[in-house]
């Protein structure tokens, strides 16, 4: 007998394949929204909500939710295309996904993310503050940080120093260049540099939570453009940031799972591997939404392959919880030994912590061993980050 929860991830995925590809039959219940809410990708049934035997109350809040989603979008896409801007610059993930979609307003949309060239950065910065763009979560600006946030009337601006986050420095200089070079007044990448971007940020995601959003964003770009003629060309880009084998197994997936009509050039995809990515995404949520009241250890077992990766991420975490370290920055160095001591109180004192914690470390294990075999870049291996006019590991 099938469990609550595999019955509920088919619901879902037959629900995608029958919204997106008009492919079986479309049925759902509340638990089917609601899990298809925290990915949000609930706005994709919205065209087959008339179709579905669902109560009056769940179809008015379904119908409701993939309204405001639409109005959402049609609202960031107003300010998108009236950002107080003169530098040429480029539209990351978002609208730049969206096309994709029969309908573009199915795509949930969140920030606006933007990049621009490196001489370009901080005069983009400087316009968006004389527009009326208010800085928020403010860093001190070295080269390190990836972006700069932005908000104004609800909508916030992501401004890239660099996209790219992968371990190699040169994979991800790669990457970033070729998505400079290709920024033009039309401030849309063309068609495979944005696939090799959507490819990407599924890479980004893989360790802090991966949802459906991001799996179906790169599911429409391979149906809308990469037939297998073109696969050879774009094959060569996704090697260069040594992603070939991410791309072939999430195509692979989404033809299993969501109806992605299939391929010659993913066929050879290690099927076992479809699957366990498969109950990843759906254990994870949007962002690592299913992971919110989780505590930190498994995060910290999965990183923490080397001493100095566990020293980082302890660090890290104890800033989070140490208010002295919050208000003292000279604190701040030894928040991994305010934070260790944390962990391991709490791992002594709560009941069936040792199983628990045994349990965290195997599947750590398992999720490492997939993000190998997908040769996705892990905070534990080290970063590329641009720093100083150049990329390095961090």
């Amino acid at each position: 007998m099938e469990s609550d929860t595999n019955i509920k991830k088919k619901s879902v995925m037959d629900l995608i394949r029958f919204s997106l590809w008009h492919e079986g039959q479309a049925c759902a219940d509340r638990e089917t929204f609601l899990e298809m809410k925290q990915h949000t990708v609930a706005g994709l049934a919205a065209s087959a909500l008339q179709e579905m035997s669902l109560p009056e109350d769940l179809k008015k809040e379904w119908g409701l939710t993939a309204l405001m989603q639409a109005a959402n979008y049609h609202k960031l896409l107003y300010i998108q295309e009236n950002l107080p801007l003169t530098v040429p610059y480029v539209i990351l993930k978002g609208t730049a996904a969206a096309q994709y979609y029969p309908v573009p307003e199915y795509r949930s949309m969140g920030d606006i993310d933007i990049m621009t060239r490196r001489e370009d950065y901080e005069k983009a910065c400087e316009m968006l503050l004389n527009g009326g763009w208010h800085e928020i979560n403010c860093k001190d600006h070295s080269d390190e940080h990836r972006h700069r946030e932005f908000v104004r009337g609800g909508a916030i601006v992501e401004v890239h120093a660099y996209f790219a986050s992968l371990n190699d420095p040169a994979q991800a200089e790669y990457l970033d260049d070729l998505i400079i070079e290709n920024i033009t007044p039309s401030h849309v990448l063309p068609d495979p540099v944005n696939g090799l971007a959507l490819l990407e940020h599924i890479s980004q995601h893989m360790e802090h939570g991966l949802g459906l959003r991001q799996i179906i964003d790169w599911m429409m770009f391979v149906h809308r453009c990469l037939p297998d003629e073109k696969w050879p060309d774009f094959r060569a880009m996704a090697q260069n940031i040594g992603l070939e084998q991410l791309a072939k197994v999430t195509a692979r997936m989404c033809e299993m799972y969501l109806g992605l009509p299939q391929r010659k050039w993913c066929a050879g995809a290690d099927e076992a591997l479809c699957v366990t990515l498969m109950d990843y995404v759906f254990n994870c949520g949007n962002f690592g939404s299913k992971w919110e009241n989780e505590e930190h250890r498994s995060k910290l077992i999965t990183y923490s392959r080397t001493p100095r990766a566990a020293l980082k991420l302890f660090r890290e975490i104890g800033v989070q919880n140490w208010k002295a370290a919050q208000k003292y920055r000279i604190l701040r160095p030894l928040a991994w030994l305010y934070q260790a001591g944390r962990f391991f109180v709490k791992g002594i004192t709560q009941k069936g912590s040792i199983v628990a914690l045994k349990s965290e470390f195997d599947e750590a294990g398992r999720r490492n061993r997939m993000f190998d075999a997908l040769g996705i870049k892990q905070r534990s291996k080290g970063l590329a980050v641009y720093k100083d006019g150049k990329y390095v590991k961090e």
